[in-house]
């Protein structure tokens, strides 16, 4: 359940395909417990040292036949467990402000400011694992590695993200991130 406070009519702009703000939420699938891969325990450890993440960041959309669709930048900080500040700056004004509990849209060009249920919000969502990587939500997804670059999957495939793929630096910092969505869109983003 959301709730809407909102002085115009707007749209919830590309960045809410990125977090995988969902319509819908999809049905509770029972999984068999599944022993996490070496590279899920790798990220998984890394993610543990990332507890509060702070950085500024160019982001480019591009459709499937690589069009640019939209460049933005912004900042974002992050603070485990599952909180999240992300602003876009103008002229694509838009915060993404996640304390736990609910996920906060607020965007200053419509004059709206939407909240979503924040479990529902990312159900499915690898982005997840970032704020939490002692979540159980883990095991709804596979992790492969190269080098230092990891690919996540969920397993049953209910929400917008379908690949999530995070690059690291050697000193494990995050520099990279990529979302391909449902319609082939790619979300790179780097820090």
């Amino acid at each position: 359940m959301h709730r809407f406070f909102s002085v115009k009519l707007s749209k919830i702009l590309l960045i809410g395909t990125l977090l995988g703000v969902n319509a819908y939420v999809a049905a509770e699938q029972s999984e068999p417990a599944i022993k996490p891969s070496a590279a899920k325990l790798a990220l998984q450890s890394t993610l543990v040292q990332l507890k509060s993440y702070q950085a500024a960041f160019s982001q480019k959309v591009v459709d499937i036949e690589n069009t640019v669709l939209q460049e933005a930048h912004g900042t974002i900080s992050l603070l485990q467990p599952n909180k999240l500040y992300w602003e876009l700056l103008p002229p694509n004004d838009n915060i993404l402000l996640a304390d736990g509990q609910t996920l906060w849209n607020i965007d200053s060009f419509m004059e709206q400011v939407v909240a979503y249920n924040q479990t529902s919000a990312i159900e499915n969502n690898p982005l997840i694992l970032l704020t939490d990587p002692h979540s159980d939500k883990w095991l709804e997804f596979t992790v492969t590695r190269k080098n230092n670059d990891y690919t996540i999957k969920p397993i049953a495939q209910t929400g917008n993200v379908e690949t999530l793929r995070l690059r690291f630096d050697s000193n494990n910092q995050l520099i990279q991130l990529e979302t391909t969505d449902a319609k082939a869109s790619e979300y790179i983003i780097v820090f």
